[in-house]
């Protein structure tokens, strides 16, 4: 009898303490007028040739964009040439973890292969409680994968993105859930103009709300406003103070436009992969959802592509459609496995395979990117 009561007002306890996570918290009224994008940070004018990274969202795809990056800077190595130094980086979802570094250039390389190849669910996040998950406002908690952002956002990495931010800028995209806005955060001038610990913590907040898959991950209130995963809206993108850094030359007829190279890293096949859908109401949930991520990531690099053919700038593409095995080839063949579904995706053998074969795409053939319209 005891223990049947103790049992009960358990579970009561844990429903009244989830139901208190899952209320706002005090003082988050988000304002009609957003102002938290970013500063305008006043940066030198571009004097040669610019180039810019997009990195896409994909979850434990990020693992082929962290392999592609080793790989880029181990190609242009062996040929005697540093790899592309970024003016700009933008990243979303599982490309905002990746673009810090990837903006702090080839010496952060092994921090990106240690945080995406062979990692797994494990070392990422933690399951809720089943009897609060009704109330919680994501079904994991990603306080690992935080703890791990922190730890490579070390002090070093801080200085390094603060004295960049004179010419070069870092953003990463996080949807405004409260208006439903696109929102595109300045990472560097957090890093210029805030103590560490501050910066760090400002970083960390955007970086995880860029990244927050609505209903696996928990939202972050920023200026009281509710942010979550920019890839519901684009899965890549180009900052507005971008375009208007490298389109102002081409106001003026008489000034010759910058080179300008954009080049895009998806994180994760470019079509959906044909598969029986489950006739269930988790089957069908995830495949819908998987379609449509695929189609606003088909739209958002599409609209990079007309940007850059308008403009007259290079745009160059790379995906890992290649990197996966189809359905009749055995993965022995140098490709992936696709995992069985969406879910379950955070695997180390997976995370492995894709970032050894994204480091190889990049260094094995005569070019690694494509050109064409997506």
């Amino acid at each position: 009898m005891r223990k049947g009561v103790a049992a009960v007002l358990t579970l009561l306890l844990s429903l009244g303490l989830s139901a208190c996570v899952g209320a706002r918290p005090d003082g988050a009224q988000c304002p009609v007028q957003d102002t938290t994008r970013y500063t305008q940070t006043a940066r030198a004018a571009p004097s040669g040739p610019i180039n810019i990274l997009v990195l896409s969202g994909g979850g434990a795809w990020g693992a082929y964009g962290a392999g592609f990056l080793n790989g880029w800077s181990e190609r242009y190595a062996s040929l005697g040439m540093a790899r592309p130094q970024f003016d700009a980086v933008t990243g979303v979802s599982t490309g905002a973890i990746i673009a810090p570094f990837a903006l702090l250039g080839r010496d952060y390389d092994a921090t990106l292969a240690e945080a995406f190849r062979g990692v797994s669910s494990n070392g990422l996040f933690r399951q809720r409680a089943i009897a609060g998950l009704p109330f919680w406002n994501s079904l994991k908690d990603p306080e690992p994968m935080r703890r791990a952002i922190a730890a490579a956002l070390d002090d070093r990495a801080l200085d390094r993105l603060a004295a960049a931010t004179k010419r070069r800028a870092l953003f990463v995209g996080a949807v405004n859930f409260d208006s439903g806005a696109f929102t595109e955060f300045e990472l560097t001038h957090l890093a210029a103009t805030r103590p560490h610990d501050e910066a760090r913590e400002a970083m960390l907040q955007r970086i995880m709300a860029a990244s927050a898959v609505p209903g696996f991950f928990p939202p972050q209130f920023i200026g009281g406003c509710m942010y979550m995963d920019g890839a519901v809206r684009e899965n890549v993108f180009l900052a507005d103070m971008i375009k208007t850094a490298i389109g102002a030359p081409g106001t003026d007829k008489h000034v010759q436009k910058p080179e300008v190279t954009i080049y895009t890293i998806v994180n994760g096949p470019l079509a959906p992969r044909p598969a029986q859908t489950e006739n269930t109401l988790v089957g069908v949930g995830v495949r819908g959802f998987e379609l449509a991520a695929n189609q606003i990531q088909r739209d958002s690099l599409r609209t990079i592509h007309d940007y850059a053919a308008q403009n007259g700038y290079r745009f160059l593409w790379t995906s890992a459609e290649n990197a996966i095995a189809k359905a009749d080839e055995k993965p022995a063949s140098g490709r992936c496995a696709a995992p069985a579904s969406i879910t379950r995706q955070f695997s180390a053998g997976f995370t492995a395979c894709l970032f050894d074969a994204g480091k190889a795409q990049a260094m094995a053939a005569p070019n690694p990117w494509r050109s064409d319209r997506p």
